[in-house]
């Protein structure tokens, strides 16, 4: 039971996080990355989460644990990531700035 709320949530957290970056790849934006400010970099970061989050959805389905407990935690990881996005990233650029001391903040 454990671990598939623990793999869900990691399934939502990676999903979630994948998604802002994905968008905005495909749309030629830049969004903050550790590896870099450039679309290519965050289309495939977003595509990366898609996919490591996809391996963690497949290993929770892999339990048999209960489907309500598997897509309320997915869901409350997705949730999480895009709390800390909406609270961090956007409303604090000097968080990301300290962060990777070589990257520009974007204000």
């Amino acid at each position: 039971m454990l671990i598939t709320i623990v793999f869900a949530f990691l399934a939502g957290l990676n999903a979630g996080n994948g998604l802002p970056h994905f968008i905005t790849g495909i749309t030629g934006q830049e969004h903050p990355s550790p590896l870099g400010e450039s679309a290519v970099v965050n289309l495939i970061e977003g595509w990366s989460a898609f996919l490591i989050g996809g391996i963690f959805w497949y290993f929770t389905w892999m339990q048999h644990g209960d489907p309500v407990l598997a897509y309320a935690f997915a869901a409350l990881g997705v949730f999480t990531i895009n709390l800390f996005h909406a609270c961090v990233w956007r409303a604090n650029p000097e968080f990301y700035k300290h962060i990777l001391p070589g990257q520009k903040s974007r204000s």
